[in-house]
């Protein structure tokens, strides 16, 4: 491991920790060739459908004032991943994996003090310093200003260091969550542990709905992991990891290999995450039913959409329901991700074991849609995703820059301007784009206009191989630094990633 990261610490300038880093992502529904094999587990034929789905604790926040007050420590733990593996050790908040789920109110600010327990880890400098890779913690969609939103330059100091996180909240209900952004270890360290829902609710959008809540509104974190002999996660860089990124030979929900959940003959809503490094899903119902979405990274879309299949690519988020009513008791569904085979071609499993009487309804219309306009664009930039070799070294790039803090901002936007942005992609691997935030609307695919309301709003956006494709974003909210990269973990940390600057009103 520390091979390969002073390897890739030559592709940059010594900075004194500035280093980049990614790997390797997986494909679409077809075969762009060059795809990476999962990294093997040394345990096989762990049997599906044997343990029950584990549903994130909430955090209950302390009030102070209009701001609800959380308090989460980074720091190591175990869990049961499988009935028949041992005790894995984990990277989580507060020490648990996935991390504790934070519940918020639109319009209700949030303050999260993280403090840093985990192990100190460090890489080699050029000159053979040694260099801490200081966690950041970034809530994955949200609007918030520079300083809270998880820089990779901010982290947070080893030995019980903190920082104190600000969310105002004020945006559009929503899907976030909240993952480690460490500088060049972002894809180890989720893999391990650091990552965690966060739902941001708009009662006043949504109580008329009368949507399934309590037990019915469920969290579903999907990941792909290896297990060594004893139990613990494998995780490698090698060749063809740092290339298309870290896929698992097993599907875990929530922490759990292939869970099953008990269920009613009722409606219910599943708000489910990729949290996977690169593995792209494709999900459908093994009964042939249809997967009813009602959002996606942004919120609510405009009307459901009742679909065969979904794909959900790393850090996307889909809202969905899945209607059980007509079931017979008994009955057994699988969630299936019809883009593998074998251990990972099942999610987990819903039991119909209750009969109810469900009184809700599937609403016809769930939320106005708001266009940006495109008139109004001030800039349009092409952005190109590559694999080059730079100072000897293969790395992956945004228009010929692999990431490097020292560098320009690959854009300034103005405050409050409206621009398009073109991501150009001549690779054979999608590249999941995410920027931090804005949500944006995807307008042009190869050429084609595409109606922004069906992709809904949107923080992450696969440009699939060989493409091109257009989003329209407004940079409203903040002014200062951000950034943008592949969500392929491995592809983010050697170093598709750049940063943009927004700039005050002239």
């Amino acid at each position: 491991m520390e091979l390969s990261r002073r390897h890739f610490l030559r592709t940059i300038s010594a900075l004194g920790g500035a280093t980049l880093i990614g790997r390797r992502l997986p494909l679409l529904a077809q075969d762009h060739g060059g795809h990476s094999a999962a990294t093997p587990s040394a345990i096989t034929n762990l049997e599906p459908f044997v343990d029950a789905l584990r549903i994130p604790p909430v955090l209950k926040p302390a009030k102070v004032k209009k701001v609800d007050t959380y308090s989460i420590v980074m720091q190591t733990g175990s869990v049961k991943c499988h009935r028949d593996l041992p005790p894995t050790n984990i990277l989580g908040y507060n020490g648990i994996y996935p991390g504790p789920t934070i519940v918020a109110a639109k319009n209700r600010a949030v303050s999260i003090r993280q403090t840093n327990n985990l192990p100190m880890s460090h890489v080699t400098g050029e000159n053979g310093e040694m260099v801490h890779m200081l966690p950041a913690v970034h809530l994955h969609g949200a609007a918030v200003a520079p300083e809270s939103d998880g820089h990779p330059n901010d982290g947070i100091d080893f030995g019980g260091g903190t920082r104190d996180y600000h969310y105002p909240n004020q945006q559009r209900g929503c899907t976030l969550w909240y993952h480690d952004h460490t500088h060049g270890q972002t894809g180890e360290r989720v893999l391990k542990g650091l990552a965690g829902m966060y739902i941001l609710r708009d009662p006043s959008a949504e109580a008329p709905l009368k949507l399934p809540s309590g037990a019915r509104e469920i969290p579903l974190i999907i990941q792909d992991r290896s297990f060594a002999a004893d139990g613990q996660f494998i995780y490698t860089l090698d060749a063809a990891t740092l290339e298309a990124g870290f896929q698992g030979d097993y599907i875990l929900v929530n922490g759990v290999v292939q869970p099953f959940l008990e269920v009613e003959t009722a409606l219910y809503r599943f708000r489910i995450l990729n949290g996977s490094n690169s593995r792209i899903y494709k999900l459908a119902l093994s009964n042939g039913d249809s997967l009813i979405q009602i959002g996606t990274d942004g919120g609510l879309l405009q009307r459901p959409k009742e679909v065969a299949s979904l794909e959900i690519a790393p850090s996307e988020r889909v809202d969905v329901i899945i209607d059980f009513t007509r079931l017979p008791l008994g009955t057994k569904v699988v969630l299936r991700n019809l883009n593998d085979a074998g251990s990972t071609a099942q999610v987990m499993r819903f039991d119909v074991t209750k009969w109810v009487k469900e009184k809700k309804k599937v609403p016809q219309f769930l939320q106005a849609w708001d266009e940006i306009p495109e008139k109004n664009t001030v800039i349009h930039r092409d952005f190109t995703l590559q694999r080059q070799t730079i100072n000897g070294s293969l790395t992956w790039t945004i228009n010929s820059q692999a990431y490097n803090p020292a560098n320009s901002p690959l854009a300034t936007p103005e405050l409050d301007s409206i621009e398009q942005w073109n991501f150009v992609n001549p690779t054979n691997h999608p590249h999941p784009m995410h920027l931090h935030l804005v949500q944006f609307q995807v307008i042009n695919i190869n050429g084609i206009p595409q109606e922004a309301s069906e992709f809904g709003w949107k923080d992450t956006v696969v440009v699939p191989p060989a493409s091109e494709l257009t989003i329209l974003v407004k940079f409203s909210g903040y002014t200062g630094r951000y950034v943008f990269h592949c969500h392929n973990l491995e592809h983010e940390d050697f170093a598709m990633m750049g940063e943009f600057e927004v700039m005050p009103k002239t």
